[in-house]
C-alpha cells in the first residue's frame, strides 16, 4: 500500500510563514512540523512507500525527508503550475505511479495513529474519515451520507445528512484507478482549479465509499486560526 501526500499548495492563508517554506514544514509544536506528525504516525504501521506531490519549495521537503527519514522510500512529483491549478492536477501528474491500494491525504491534515488504525483496520475496502459528532466546520469538507455510504463530498454541503469529512482516504486499486480516469476527464476539459473531490463525486453513484467514523482530534491547517488551534491542542496534550 502506498501513501500519497498532497503538498503542492501555496499555503497563502498562512503567509507570511509560508513565504519561504512549504506549508507542510510549518511547526505545530517544538521542532515538529505538520509533515513530521504525518510521517511519524504512518511509519508506525510500516507504511514506508510514499508519493509526495509538491509545488513550491520541493527541495526543502526533499532535504527534510532525507535528513529525518533517510530509509523511507519516497517518489516526488512536482506540479510546475501549482499556482494556476488545484491538487486535482497534481494527482493527475502522479497517475503513472499509482498502481496499488493507497492511503491518500492532504498534506496539511493533523491526525493521530488511532485514525490511521481505524482506516487500515476497517472492513470496508474504500473509506474516508468522517466525524458526525461535531457541527460540520463551515470552511472544511462535508460528506452527504446515507446508510454509512457517501454520495457527495464538498465544502458547501448542508443538511441533516451532512457531516465533517477529514480528507484521509483508504482506497483500493480499482477505486483509485476509476477516480484517476475521472480526474483525467476534468483535466482534459481544463477543470484544473476544482477539487479532486469534484471528480470523485462523478463516480460515487457506482463506486462504494463508506464513512469511517471517528471522534478524535483531527484538523486541517488552512489558516492562522487553525494553526493556533492545533498548537494549543498539542500544548494541552503534553
Amino acid at each position: 500500500m502506498k501513501v500519497i501526500l498532497l503538498n503542492a499548495g501555496i499555503g497563502k492563508r498562512l503567509a507570511p510563514i509560508t513565504n519561504k517554506i512549504p506549508k507542510c514544514l510549518v511547526r505545530i509544536k517544538d521542532d515538529v512540523t505538520i509533515l513530521d506528525n504525518q510521517i511519524k504516525n504512518l511509519l508506525k504501521f510500516n507504511l514506508e512507500s510514499f508519493i509526495i506531490l509538491t509545488g513550491p519549495f520541493e527541495e526543502q521537503i526533499r532535504n527534510h525527508m532525507k535528513k529525518y527519514y533517510p530509509s523511507t522510500q519516497v517518489q516526488y512529483i512536482n506540479n510546475p503550475i501549482y499556482d494556476k491549478t488545484n491538487y486535482i492536477y497534481s494527482i493527475h501528474l502522479a497517475k503513472k505511479l499509482i498502481n496499488e491500494n493507497v492511503l491518500i491525504t492532504h498534506g496539511d491534515l493533523i491526525f493521530s495513529e488511532k485514525l490511521i488504525a481505524k482506516l487500515i483496520e476497517s472492513d470496508d475496502e474504500n473509506c474516508v474519515l468522517v466525524n458526525k459528532e461535531i457541527p460540520p466546520p463551515v470552511k472544511d469538507f462535508k460528506a452527504l451520507i446515507l446508510n454509512d455510504r457517501i454520495y457527495n463530498i464538498g465544502v458547501n454541503l448542508t443538511g441533516p445528512q451532512a457531516a465533517f469529512l477529514a480528507p484521509f482516504y483508504k482506497l483500493s486499486k480499482k477505486f483509485i484507478f476509476n477516480w484517476l480516469k475521472q480526474i483525467e476527464i476534468f483535466v482534459n476539459h481544463n477543470k484544473v482549479r476544482q477539487y479532486a473531490e469534484d471528480a470523485l463525486n462523478e463516480i460515487l453513484d457506482k463506486e462504494i465509499l463508506k464513512a469511517c467514523y471517528f471522534n478524535e482530534f483531527c484538523a486541517e491547517v488552512d489558516d492562522h486560526d487553525d494553526l493556533q488551534l492545533v498548537r494549543k491542542y498539542f500544548e494541552n496534550k503534553h
